[in-house]
């Protein structure tokens, strides 16, 4: 059970976001992209060094879609508004996508605590109307970015390892890159994330809660007094997931066990890393456009349940 939760926590991002996973594969004809790689084609496809969130859709977008400048100001006002007042964030609004009933807005946090994120916000096609007062977020998502944010700034340091280990890896193998800031920026809200991983904490996380209790009374609370308030002896490795997603360099390169199995030993051999559960996932060098996401059938992954514990 414990298990499917975790498995679940990771793809929920990826459920809403990206729309449905069936976005992950595709019937496309077995045609050469630019690169002269077959079963790649350049309208499904894109290569992740370039990608920056283009194609990228929700279902039954609608109205939305074609409404943007229309709304945009007053949505994004409404978005900001919203988070401050519910959150004690300040935020950049970067991309509005069209859903259902108006927009998704992805957005990143200001100031200390660093996290992406999306908010939901109605438009009324009928009256041509913002409904400032509907805007809403999925149940936890902000919640989730918080305390992911609050678990890189308390442990600023093993955050720190973690970026050096990764860096180490790109440097020593050649073979992997990374995505873009602006595909995060644009169609990610992952919480905390960079261009190598994201961070999800688990909404029963009892050890960070009083830290998100203590923000969340009071946001300038010290960074001493956010650290004092964490309760160590609480955490769970379940309760922290690190998913790493890496890319192949070269676009003509499929993910090979060679490139893969280095990067999964460095991680167990690494023990100063920020504690929680490693998921490691080396992708082909092409983003799937209309899910931005590097998930596809010749991904290199665990079994999405069993992690890299750090305890």
């Amino acid at each position: 059970m414990l298990g499917k939760r975790i498995m679940l926590l990771c793809l929920a991002p990826i459920l809403f976001l990206g729309g449905c996973l069936n976005l992950l594969s595709n019937d496309s004809p077995q045609t050469e992209n630019e690169d002269g790689v077959k079963d790649r084609p350049s309208d499904f496809y894109e290569s992740v060094l370039t990608y920056t969130g283009d194609g990228y859709f929700l279902p039954y977008g609608g109205k939305a879609e074609k409404a943007e400048e229309q709304y945009k100001e007053e949505v994004i006002k409404a978005t900001k508004d919203y988070i401050k007042k519910e959150y004690k964030t300040d935020i950049e609004v970067h991309n509005l996508v069209g859903n259902q009933g108006g927009y998704t807005v992805f957005f990143e946090s200001k100031g200390r605590l660093h996290f992406y994120s999306t908010a939901i916000v109605p438009i009324d096609f009928s009256e041509k109307r913002v409904k400032t007062e509907s805007v809403w977020t999925l149940e936890g998502e902000v919640e989730k970015g918080l305390r992911t944010a609050l678990y890189a700034y308390i442990k600023e340091d093993e955050f720190k390892v973690l970026d050096k280990q990764i860096e180490e890896i790109i440097n020593s193998s050649g073979e992997v890159v990374g995505t873009t800031v602006e595909s995060i920026e644009n169609v990610s809200g992952n919480a905390y994330e960079t261009p190598y991983y994201f961070v999800q904490a688990s909404s029963n996380d009892e050890a960070i809660q009083p830290v998100y209790d203590l923000y969340m009374e009071n946001p300038d609370a010290s960074k001493e007094e956010l650290t004092d308030a964490y309760q160590e002896e609480l955490f769970a490795p379940d309760d922290l997931t690190f998913s790493i997603n890496l890319y192949m360099k070269d676009p003509k390169k499929e993910p090979v066990q060679e490139v893969y199995n280095p990067i999964m030993i460095a991680f167990e051999e690494n023990d100063d890393l920020p504690k929680g559960q490693y998921f490691i996932n080396l992708h082909d060098h092409y983003v799937i456009k209309k899910a931005g996401s590097g998930n596809k059938e010749n991904s290199l992954s665990q079994d999405g349940i069993h992690g890299i514990y750090k305890e």
